[in-house]
């Protein structure tokens, strides 16, 4: 385990999974609720480990920790054991205000990565342009970068990826109301 850094004195065990599956990346794809863990232990180690054993990770309480954040009235997270856990756009917003520090490569630096490649696709360009009639099925699946054998749980991934980047790249909301009325976003999914 790396150098530890305890932030239990500012954040509840919730807040700190939430910074970890922000450190890990969990704001373009869906993180382990494994590798979640680890990341908890090693910001707050004494919140995360077990009591007669603090050398070992307690994974109980960081799937409560994260199933909690499902019920709150501001979902910060969205996931589950199965599929793992990713942040939501108020997630991201919650964590661009109150994380500062960086992994060897910054969750901001690779949101603006993924950022860079939307706007290369057919289908922004042709937004940007104002020819959003002219926006095919075929060009979201490209921006998107799903096809017909994608899991509905990888496509939601992708939506909820450009979701984030939408918060720090505001030129990319009309990309997801455009998603929502073709049918790409189900039916009472907020994002």
């Amino acid at each position: 385990m790396s150098k530890s850094t305890d932030v239990k004195t500012k954040y509840n065990n919730s807040d700190v999974t939430v910074i970890a599956l922000y450190q890990l990346g969990g704001a373009l794809r869906y993180i382990h609720l494994e590798d979640v863990a680890l990341k908890a232990a090693q910001l707050s180690p004494k919140a995360f480990s077990w009591k007669k054993y603090p050398e070992q990770i307690n994974l109980e309480t960081v799937r409560l920790a994260l199933k909690n954040e499902l019920g709150a009235k501001i979902k910060r997270v969205l996931g589950s054991i199965r599929d793992g856990w990713m942040l939501t756009p108020q997630g991201l917003l919650w964590c661009l205000a109150n994380v500062s520090g960086a992994t060897n490569q910054s969750p901001v630096e690779q949101i603006h990565k993924e950022i860079a490649r939307i706007k290369k696709s057919e289908a922004f360009n042709k937004l940007a342009e104002d020819k959003v009639n002219e926006i095919t099925d075929n060009d979201l699946k490209a921006l998107l970068r799903i096809d017909e054998y994608f899991s509905q749980r990888n496509r939601s991934e992708r939506i909820l990826a450009l979701a984030n980047a939408a918060v720090i790249e505001p030129q990319l909301k009309p990309v997801l109301t455009i998603l929502k009325q073709r049918g790409f976003i189900e039916p009472g999914v907020e994002i």
